[in-house]
């Protein structure tokens, strides 16, 4: 498991994370999106466009079932994380798998 999906499992256990209906529900307090690649075009869709209109960037570089897993729970397909400290977090360790940085 890579660490971004390490550090998405420590944010739910720190409970600074909403799933599915819930983000919809609570999108202004929302400031970064994960949604499964594998999501419906439906789903895919309605998330979207809330991203678009609330401003809010949206990372797509997962399956369900690698996020499922990095949670311990089944068939989640998106997530919104209600903290800006982990998201800087996320967006650091992002770019280090990306680019392939690591602390040396």
């Amino acid at each position: 498991m890579d660490s971004v999906l390490t550090l998405i499992g420590l944010m739910y256990r720190a409970n600074k994370l909403l799933f599915g209906e819930t983000v919809l529900e609570n999108m202004s307090s929302v400031c970064y999106l994960i949604m499964a690649n594998d999501a419906s075009e439906k789903t895919k869709e309605r998330y979207l466009k809330k991203c678009h209109f609330y401003n809010i960037d949206c990372l797509m570089d997962y399956s369900s079932s690698e996020l499922s897993k990095s949670l311990g729970k089944k068939n989640i397909k998106v997530i919104g994380l209600i903290d800006k400290g982990f998201m800087k977090t996320l967006l650091k360790k992002k770019e280090e798998v990306t680019y392939g940085k690591t602390d040396v």
